[in-house]
């Protein structure tokens, strides 16, 4: 039977990281750790959870939002290369 609440050492398992990146991870609030809630001192994680979590990670859902501005498009040479009018 599957185990309803994951701890660290499961969730590391489950996400292919260690128990210190887990750990860093929830100090850090990293976006790509799932959301968490504690049992007293304990972080836990629901299965279910994490696995909509991870499909919508997938998905692309968590994705962080780009800052900066807008770029143009690179020039190229026919736009370089035109001949001009100015006579």
């Amino acid at each position: 039977m599957e185990r309803e609440i994951l701890h660290i050492p499961e969730i590391a398992q489950m996400l292919g990281r260690t128990e210190s990146a887990i750990r860093t991870a929830v100090r850090d609030d990293a976006k790509w750790l799932p959301p968490y809630f504690k049992q007293g001192a304990r972080l836990c994680w629901r299965t279910e959870s994490v696995r909509q979590f991870l499909r919508e990670y997938e998905a692309g859902e968590h994705r962080p939002v780009r800052t900066g501005r807008k770029r143009r498009q690179p020039p190229t040479v026919s736009l370089i290369c035109r001949p001009s009018h100015a006579g």
